[in-house]
C-alpha cells in the first residue's frame, strides 16, 4: 500500500517526534542507575526520612534503593552472608521486622544478627519461612547449637486461616519472580534468566530511587507549610480496638485455639534440629487491654512454653501508646525500644557460643 504525500510526512513527524522523545527519555534511566550505585545518597535519606519520623511518629526502616524491608534480608543478605560462625535469627510479622534498627549496628554484628520478619506473616507462613531458609540455605551451617531462633509473635498471628499463606506474604516472596510459595509445597526457587534478573532489579532500585525523592520533596513540602515541622499522627484507640473485633470476628477463640498447635509445629521442627529457641511476646498498645484476644493468646502461648520448657519474654508493657505509630507497629521511639531489647537477647547468646569475643566492647 502506497502513503499519499501528506500521509507520509506525517508518518515522518511522528517517527520524528517518537525518536525525540526517546533521545529525552535515554538518559533518565542511565542517571537513575548513576544514583542507585551511590550507598552514601542511600544513607544520606534514609537519614533523611529518619528525622521526618521523629516528628510524624511514624515507623523507622532504612530501605536504600529497595521497595520493602525483606527483600533487603531475602535478595541481599541471604545470598552475602557468611553463616559460619551461627548467628541469631528474628521471625515473625511486620510488627518484628519495623522492630529493631540493625543497620546501626558494626559490621561484625550485622552478619551474626538478622531480621527475617515478613509482612502478614501467620503461623503457617512462618514455620513454611522457617523451613526453606534452614533445608534450602546454609543458615544453619554452624550448628543447630550456635544458631538462636527469637519468635516473636502475638495474637495477630491468628488474623489469617491457620492453613493458608497470606497473600501479602507470598507477594513479597514472588515479586521479582524468583520463588513460587503456598500452603502445600512451600517456599520453591525458580529458574531465572540472569539477564532478566539484573533487569528486573535495576527496575526496582531505579522506583525506589524515585519514590525516595518523591517522599523527600513531600517530606519538605508538609514541613514548609507548618513552619517547619511535620504533624504526628495522631492515636485512636477507640477506632483501633473496632477494628481489632472486626478482624477477630465471633470466632476469635477458635482462631487461636488452631494457631497454637502450629506454633508448637514450628518449635519441634526448630528443636530436631537443636536450634536454640526463645519465644518473645510482642508489644501491644492499651486499646488490647479492654479485649479478650492478646489476654488469651498469651496465656495459651505462655503455657505451651512452660510446657516445652522454651524460655520466654513478655514485652507487653515494653511500649506506651505513644511509641507507636498505628494500632499495632511501634514508632521511632518504640523501635528504639525493642532493638535494644532484642540486642539484650542477641548479645549474650552470641558471646556464650564464643561468635562475639566476650571482652569485645559493648556496643
Amino acid at each position: 500500500m502506497t502513503l499519499s504525500a501528506p500521509a507520509r510526512t506525517i508518518a515522518r513527524a511522528q517517527m520524528l517526534t517518537a525518536l525525540l522523545v526517546l533521545a529525552a527519555m535515554t538518559p533518565i534511566p542511565g542517571s537513575l542507575d548513576l544514583l542507585t550505585r551511590n550507598r552514601s545518597l542511600a544513607e544520606w535519606i534514609d537519614r533523611k526520612n529518619e528525622e521526618s519520623c521523629r516528628q510524624t511518629r511514624n515507623t523507622l526502616v532504612h530501605l536504600g534503593w529497595l521497595q520493602t524491608p525483606e527483600e533487603a534480608w531475602i535478595y541481599e543478605g541471604i545470598p552475602q552472608t557468611d553463616f559460619s560462625k551461627g548467628g541469631v535469627y528474628f521471625f515473625g510479622s511486620s510488627l518484628v521486622q519495623f522492630s529493631t534498627k540493625l543497620w546501626e549496628l558494626p559490621p561484625d554484628l550485622q552478619a551474626l544478627i538478622h531480621n527475617c520478619g515478613m509482612p502478614a506473616c501467620n503461623q503457617k507462613s512462618e514455620l513454611v519461612w522457617l523451613r526453606y531458609l534452614i533445608e534450602q540455605t546454609a543458615i544453619l551451617k554452624a550448628g543447630g547449637d550456635k544458631t538462636l531462633v527469637v519468635l516473636g509473635t502475638s495474637y495477630h498471628n491468628a488474623f489469617y486461616p491457620r492453613e493458608s499463606i497470606p497473600a501479602p506474604f507470598a507477594n513479597a516472596l514472588e515479586r521479582h519472580g524468583l520463588f513460587a510459595c503456598d500452603s502445600h509445597q512451600g517456599i520453591r526457587p525458580l529458574p531465572v534468566n540472569a539477564i532478566s534478573k539484573f533487569m528486573d532489579f535495576e527496575e526496582t532500585r531505579q522506583a525506589a530511587c524515585m519514590t525516595r525523592f518523591r517522599d523527600l520533596f513531600l517530606h519538605q513540602l508538609t514541613r514548609w507549610r507548618h513552619h517547619g515541622t511535620e504533624p504526628p499522627r495522631r492515636q485512636d484507640p477507640a477506632l483501633y480496638a473496632d477494628w481489632r473485633r472486626q478482624q477477630m470476628g465471633p470466632d476469635w477463640k477458635k482462631e487461636i485455639d488452631e494457631t497454637i498447635p502450629v506454633f508448637r509445629q514450628t518449635i519441634d521442627y526448630l528443636r530436631a534440629r537443636h536450634v536454640q529457641v526463645r519465644v518473645v511476646l510482642m508489644p501491644c498498645g492499651s486499646w488490647e487491654k479492654g479485649l479478650p484476644y492478646d489476654s488469651e493468646y498469651r496465656r495459651q502461648v505462655t503455657a505451651l512454653c512452660a510446657e516445652d520448657q522454651i524460655p520466654v519474654s513478655d514485652w507487653s508493657g515494653l511500649l506506651s501508646n505513644e511509641d507507636f505509630a498505628d494500632s499495632t507497629h511501634p514508632n521511632i521511639f518504640g523501635t528504639e525500644k525493642t532493638h535494644a531489647a532484642f540486642l539484650d537477647i542477641a548479645l549474650p547468646f552470641l558471646r556464650s557460643t564464643h561468635a562475639l569475643s566476650a571482652d569485645r566492647r559493648a556496643y
